[in-house]
């Protein structure tokens, strides 16, 4: 058997990355999002809150990653610098 892909409205991913980064309290979270990734199984409840599970930390990794992030440490630093050692463009 062969699981489906989930699909994430776009509030629900808001939601899943506020859960990743664990920064937001639970009465901050859309209730509506909580539920339907509950019920994926992708967010359970945590002693500090809610957290992602094994599956919801796997899916978050395939969220789309802003610009110039890097997974990893110092990823956006590391961009910079190596945009600054590249040097001037020729216009």
């Amino acid at each position: 058997m062969t699981d489906k892909p989930i699909i994430l409205e776009a509030g629900e991913e808001i939601t899943l990355r506020r859960v990743a980064f664990g920064e937001s309290p639970e009465r901050t979270l859309r209730r509506e999002d909580m539920v339907r990734l509950r019920g994926l199984r992708l967010v359970t409840d945590g002693k500090d809150g809610p957290c992602l599970t094994a599956s919801g930390r796997a899916h978050f990794e395939t969220l789309a990653k802003p610009v110039g992030a890097e997974r990893g440490p110092g990823g956006f630093q590391a961009e910079i610098e190596r945009i600054r050692r590249s040097g001037p463009r020729e216009a």
